[in-house]
């Protein structure tokens, strides 16, 4: 297959992390692609190998550690319609301070000026109005915390709080045409970030953090209704797919994909991030995941996917199309996982983000 090469060059050595390519026909067709970068235009190393989306004509970013580099070249290995390679916009951007959260952790999307913002209390959680891990958990040597309990939900409320009894209706359409659940501040737009270690598991449990609903419990017309979410699976042998649960308890799921290699007995980092974006007059709901498995801080997108509709038949239980699309907010984000009887995590955050558009 011939190589298609493009090269861009900066003017002048800069620190740079990530590439934004909008793909011509990227919508209909998966580009297969290296980014490498390089100081002196000749000696090129590698630091993004992979596929695009074939979802979107709109610009796709491709994230990597911060490196020194003039020169940023992209090599096109074909698609999966024909061996062409056609962009329609590449740019570059920089590392800077402001790319990194209270952590240290690289913030993916940028936070919203004046938007809700959480981050974990690392030193003492517990205190925290706005965060409900609804079990036990202690402190370990190094800072972390540890929960060895099962069927985990960890809540984390907007600056509003929550109370079940505040929400006026869990009629989904009349929610979707709002945009929130509770306030208008709930959480819509969100990018959830937690380092995990599975230290004991029975089953190949999957970390599930969601967003985009209340409480969930009941089954079903009416409690049931505000148990609406998008969730990001991600299982302990590595595989990854996203959660649409229409209801509580009324779930659709993506296709089960490989990302990586057992997570179990290391740390690794989770972003699920969630977001509304506009295609063809038409508002969709974009779910990314995207994993650190080295624990060094570079997250590479493991799964996404858009919904636009046709996916779910049952959420005219809760006043909502038989597909209804969750855009809107919700007053909870949760972390979740339900077997493992031993996970330490650390660094929980959940940010509103500016979405692409």
């Amino acid at each position: 297959m011939q190589q298609k090469k493009a090269k861009e060059d900066l003017g002048s050595t800069k620190s740079i992390c990530s590439v934004d390519i909008a793909w011509f026909n990227g919508n209909q067709r998966q580009y297969h692609f290296v980014i490498a970068t390089s100081t002196d235009g000749t000696t090129f190393s590698n630091k993004f190998s992979g596929d695009s989306s074939g979802t979107t004509i709109n610009s796709e970013k491709y994230t990597f550690s911060s490196t020194n580099a003039r020169y940023v070249r992209v090599t096109v290995n074909g698609n999966t319609q024909n061996n062409y390679a056609s962009m329609y916009e590449l740019d570059v951007y920089g590392s800077t301070v402001s790319n990194l959260d209270k952590f240290g952790i690289k913030k993916l999307y940028p936070t919203k000026s004046g938007g809700e913002q959480w981050f974990m209390d690392m030193n003492n959680p517990l205190g925290d109005s706005r965060f409900n891990p609804q079990n036990t958990i202690t402190k370990n040597p190094d800072g972390s915390w540890k929960m060895k309990s099962t069927q985990v939900r960890m809540n984390v409320y907007t600056s509003t709080g929550y109370d079940s009894n505040d929400i006026p209706t869990l009629d989904h359409g009349t929610i979707a045409s709002k945009g929130y659940m509770l306030a208008s501040n709930d959480w819509r737009n969100f990018e959830m970030t937690q380092y995990v270690k599975v230290n004991t598991s029975p089953s190949d449990d999957n970390f599930a953090p969601y967003g985009r609903g209340g409480r969930h419990t009941g089954s079903g017309y009416p409690e049931g209704c505000e148990g609406s979410s998008m969730k990001g699976d991600v299982f302990f042998s590595g595989n990854v797919r996203f959660a649409k649960e229409q209801w509580h308890v009324s779930y659709v799921f993506t296709s089960l994909k490989t990302a990586t290699s057992s997570i179990e007995d290391k740390w690794v980092g989770i972003k699920f991030i969630v977001y509304n974006f506009v295609e063809n007059n038409k508002v969709v709901v974009k779910t990314e995941l995207w994993l650190d498995t080295n624990n060094n801080g570079n997250f590479v997108k493991v799964n996404e996917n858009v919904d636009r509709g046709g996916w779910g038949t049952e959420d005219t239980e809760c006043g909502g199309a038989p597909d209804q699309i969750i855009s809107w907010g919700g007053p909870i984000t949760t972390f979740r996982w339900d077997t493992a009887t031993d996970v330490d995590f650390k660094y929980l955050s959940v940010r509103e983000i500016i979405p692409p558009q």
